[in-house]
């Protein structure tokens, strides 16, 4: 199995966690709320990080051009 294959994995079970975590938990107060939306945009993130090692994993060169060409600009910080 391929390293981006088992990366992925590991990112759809994390995904899976955090959504579960935010179902979780009881909405209380202000700070359960907080939780909940720190967990929704977790699990968010993990699923765009996890499109792109798709993308990456699909056609690394069209990857790289699409996604890394112009972000030079990011480099020099």
């Amino acid at each position: 199995m391929r390293d981006t294959d088992i990366f992925a994995q590991y990112l759809i079970r994390l995904r899976q966690e955090r959504l579960q975590r935010a179902h979780a938990l009881a909405l209380k107060d202000d700070a359960d709320l907080l939780q909940i939306r720190v967990a929704a945009h977790e699990a968010e993130l993990i699923q765009t990080i996890l499109g792109s090692l798709k993308e990456l994993a699909k056609d690394p060169g069209t990857f790289i051009r699409e996604k890394l060409s112009d972000r030079k600009d990011l480099l020099d910080t």
